[in-house]
């Protein structure tokens, strides 16, 4: 399934229940402790990824149960609709997606046949899709995170092996390095930036309640 975060509230979109891939959304307030039901997308997904850009949630890619997708959809939470947005130039199932700097990035994934390390970034002003430089490493059911105007690729398989490697994006250059691997190789992991001022205390903290 998708999964993001906006404006306070938690939203997650598609999946596969145990029968059937998905195209229903809600909403969790952490407020209220309350999940609500919200439109459902135009395609059913498993496998796909969420990430919020200039106020919209866009689902891209996945799996319908029958065909990889390489379309889009993007959710205007004001006005509670899904619109269909240009599709991808590849199908992407269990790809890495991230969001900087006004782009929406897609990376890796599985077209059907196999594992990919091909991106490709989504330019909101020009509604196109344009490509990236690949990773070193094919990847898929890998997760990416923006941070600090980087992007990273953690972990994932490549179609033999889950991976350990990770390796950061400069979007300015169109590079991809490697860097420091992970302790473990993860496939079907999950990451999630945290923005601390000071997290040197805050680890010192962790330690001495510990």
């Amino acid at each position: 399934m998708g999964i993001c975060s906006f404006d306070g509230l938690i939203y997650v979109c598609g999946g596969y229940d145990g029968a059937s891939c998905l195209s229903s959304m809600e909403r969790f307030d952490p407020l209220t402790g309350i999940w609500c039901s919200c439109p459902a997308m135009n395609t059913r997904r498993r496998y796909c990824r969420n990430a919020v850009v200039d106020s919209s949630i866009y689902a891209i890619g996945g799996f319908d149960s029958t065909n990889y997708q390489a379309s889009v959809e993007r959710f205007d939470p004001r006005e509670g609709t899904w619109n269909p947005v240009p599709s991808m130039s590849s199908r992407r199932s269990s790809c890495g997606v991230a969001a900087l700097n006004g782009h929406l990035y897609c990376i890796g994934g599985n077209d059907g046949t196999m594992c990919m390390a091909s991106g490709e970034r989504f330019n909101i002003r020009r509604n196109a899709w344009e490509p990236i430089t690949s990773m070193h490493h094919r990847r898929s059911t890998h997760e990416v995170v923006a941070i600090h105007n980087y992007i990273y690729a953690l972990g994932g398989n490549d179609g033999s092996s889950s991976l350990n490697v990770v390796e950061q994006y400069d979007p300015k250059t169109n590079k991809w390095v490697v860097v420091t691997s992970m302790a473990t190789r993860r496939s079907s992991v999950g990451a999630a930036v945290l923005e601390c001022i000071n997290i040197e205390h805050v680890l010192r903290q962790t330690r001495k309640s510990s």
